[in-house]
C-alpha cells in the first residue's frame, strides 16, 4: 500500500512538472509572437525565450506548428468571447467599455500566455480576430448616441482606447502592477471620452461581471 501510494505521488509530481514546463513554453511562444509576429517566430526563438534545452522542446512538441496549435487551443480560439458575453449584460456603454478593459488586464495578469496572445493578435488588422475587432467601436458609437461620450472622430477615439489598453496590457505582463492599476486606466479612458471624474471613478469601482467557466 505504501509503495503504491509513493508511486502515485511520484506520478502526480511528474505530471505537474511536465505541465509546468509545457506552460513555460506556451508563455515563451506567446511573448515571442507578440514581439516578432507569428510569421517570423522560430523554434530557436521559443527555446531561447523559455530558457530550455532543444531536447526539452522536442519532448513536448515535434514541430513549431504543434506548439502554436497548443497555444491557441489552450487559450481559446476566441479569447475575448467570455469577456464580451459577461459585459454584454451591462446596459451602460461607458461601464461596459471599462469593464471589458479591466477584465482583460485582470485575466492577463492571471494568465500571462493568454495576455501575450491578446497583445500579439491586437497589433494590426492582419492579426486581429473577430472578437478583438468588436472592441471598443460599438460601445463608443452607442456612447455618443446616448450622449455619454464626447469625441470628434470615431477612429481617433477607437485608436485612443485600443492604444491605451494595449499599453496597459504590456505593462501588466512586464511586471506586477498596483491593485488599482486597471481601475486607473479605466478612469483615464472615461475622462478622455468626456465623463466627469467622480462618475468615472464610481463606474470603474463597480464590481466586475463574473465570467462563465
Amino acid at each position: 500500500m505504501i509503495a503504491a501510494a509513493d508511486n502515485s505521488r511520484r506520478r502526480e509530481i511528474g505530471i505537474a512538472r511536465r505541465e509546468k514546463t509545457r506552460e513555460k513554453l506556451r508563455q515563451a511562444a506567446a511573448r515571442v509572437i507578440a514581439e516578432l509576429g507569428e510569421q517570423r517566430a522560430t523554434i530557436d526563438d521559443f527555446i531561447a525565450a523559455a530558457g530550455v534545452a532543444r531536447g526539452t522542446f522536442y519532448n513536448y512538441y515535434k514541430t513549431r506548428q504543434a506548439l502554436l496549435d497548443d497555444l491557441w487551443d489552450s487559450t481559446g480560439r476566441d479569447p475575448f468571447q467570455a469577456i464580451q458575453t459577461a459585459c454584454a449584460k451591462l446596459a451602460d456603454p461607458a461601464e461596459r467599455l471599462v469593464a471589458e478593459a479591466r477584465l482583460v488586464l485582470r485575466e492577463a495578469a492571471e494568465k500571462p500566455a493568454w495576455g501575450w496572445l491578446i497583445y500579439a493578435l491586437s497589433v494590426d488588422s492582419l492579426t486581429v480576430n473577430a472578437d478583438l475587432l468588436a472592441y471598443p467601436r460599438p460601445d463608443l458609437e452607442m456612447g455618443r448616441r446616448l450622449n455619454r461620450f464626447d469625441y470628434l472622430s470615431l477612429s481617433a477615439a477607437t485608436d485612443m482606447v485600443v492604444g491605451t489598453v494595449r499599453s496597459a496590457l504590456r505593462a501588466t505582463l512586464a511586471a506586477p502592477q498596483r491593485i488599482d492599476y486597471a481601475e486607473s486606466i479605466g478612469i483615464l479612458l472615461l475622462k478622455a471620452l468626456g465623463i466627469g471624474n467622480d462618475e468615472a471613478v464610481e463606474l470603474c469601482r463597480r464590481p466586475l461581471p463574473p465570467l462563465n467557466p
